[in-house]
């Protein structure tokens, strides 16, 4: 397909390209504006229901949210609307042999003869690519944000995945497969009773978290060994398999019930195992080539958070036979967000990015509130070190919408 043939079969997913494409900020704000405007003329004036939408929502949602100026608190809104074309078009369930067969009451009975279904009766690839594009964002934006659910897992969607799994179309196909398996796993992880203290060998109404810990440990294995070996270096799989890992063994972190002073193994090696993870994580994120950053996309972002909150939790906790000393020499905190910064400060110049007057590029912009942060996790930790950390205090296992996207990328507030 040409470019023209897609802009004009594709217009307002032809949109985002452009503006994600654009090197100048300040041409850059004003295309991602208009993209709002028109996205609210196309879904809330017209309502309007098409593939063409839902795609370009889904491209607001990965790149948009985070490179346009001014911020706005849009990842929520922009979810549900994805979700909601998802709904309207039929893409979680499916698709009717017959179009009558999917009228609704009030068209059958004559109450709104001129409303028709915005269905196909035929399910494309490109469907089966969207809805678990939205799955994934979905699921991740309500991880990340804590008050919204995500698209519900259907039948038909783990058919679509299946159907992926096995195409030749596309390579990305195969990438976009074990992207969805592993938020799939980590939404299980998510739902797992963590609260209780996982090192408890009492039995209660369910099964003790430590049989839920081995069961993730499993699929997690599993997981991975499903991994092609054309794509075992993939940067986005990886990213997304590694956070899984550190969603897992981050539940250590949880405050045992009772504090014995008992040091318990099990639970050392999982603190240590999230340590790997996390270091891992970020070992994968500065061997990015500089000129490359400008390919991380939302979901990168909050992975990048949630590690950082978690490193900084593995370098406080005071578990018996815990050594903090040693995380920090694993894995310094203040040290890896300045370099962190520093990288991100360097893109511009590296892929050609012209800053004019006050508009500067979001990577420039990160790498400065990178630098932010960074001061403020080293005047935490120094705090730490200077007192006694108090025994008594919980920190409960990760939340996006908590204290830490304060300090990580004050963008939090401000466009979610």
């Amino acid at each position: 397909m040409s470019a023209k043939d897609f802009k004009e079969q594709s217009p307002f997913l032809w949109r985002c390209i452009v503006a994600i494409q654009c090197k100048h900020p300040s041409r850059q704000s004003e295309l991602c504006t208009s993209i709002r405007e028109v996205a609210a003329k196309r879904l809330l004036v017209d309502c309007a229901k098409n593939l063409d939408l839902l795609q370009g929502v889904l491209m607001y949602l990965t790149w948009i949210t985070y490179l346009t100026q001014p911020q706005k608190s849009s990842l929520c809104i922009y979810t549900q609307m994805a979700i909601g074309l998802v709904f309207e078009l039929g893409l979680n369930k499916p698709a009717p042999p017959d179009l009558c067969m999917a009228t609704s009451n009030c068209n059958a009975v004559g109450h709104l003869p001129h409303l028709k279904a915005s269905l196909s009766t035929k399910r494309t690839m490109n469907e089966r690519r969207a809805v678990l594009g939205c799955y994934v964002l979905s699921s991740l934006i309500a991880q990340f944000l804590g008050r919204m659910d995500p698209l519900r897992w259907t039948p038909h969607m783990e058919e679509c995945l299946n159907t992926l799994a096995e195409s030749y179309e596309s390579p990305n196909d195969t990438v976009l497969v074990q992207m969805t398996r592993s938020r799939l796993l980590a939404d299980l992880i998510l739902q797992g009773p963590w609260s209780q203290n996982l090192y408890d060998i009492e039995t209660a109404s369910r099964a003790p978290a430590s049989f839920h810990m081995k069961a993730m440990q499993t699929q997690l294995q599993t997981l991975k060994s499903k991994i092609p070996v054309n794509l075992a270096e993939n940067r986005s799989i990886l990213f997304h398999l590694i956070h899984t890992e550190v969603s897992l063994y981050e539940t250590a972190l949880s405050k045992p019930a009772t504090n014995t002073g008992y040091t318990d193994p099990l639970h050392l090696d999982h603190l240590y195992a999230c340590l790997k993870a996390v270091k891992a994580f970020f070992d994968l994120l500065v061997a990015i080539p500089i000129a490359e950053l400008t390919s991380i996309a939302l979901p990168d972002l909050i992975y990048t958070s949630h590690c950082l909150m978690t490193l900084f939790r593995l370098s406080t906790s005071d578990h018996p036979g815990w050594d903090q000393a040693t995380v920090r020499g694993t894995l310094d905190l203040v040290s890896i967000t300045g370099q962190l910064a520093d990288r991100l400060k360097q893109v511009a110049q590296v892929v050609g990015i012209q800053n004019e007057g006050e508009s500067q590029d979001p990577y420039s912009r990160l790498g400065m509130m990178m630098l932010k942060i960074r001061g403020e996790w080293a005047s935490r930790l120094s705090d730490l070190e200077a007192i006694d950390i108090d025994s008594t205090l919980e920190l409960p296992l990760f939340n996006m919408n908590q204290w830490d996207l304060d300090s990580f990328l004050n963008w939090s507030g401000e466009f979610n």
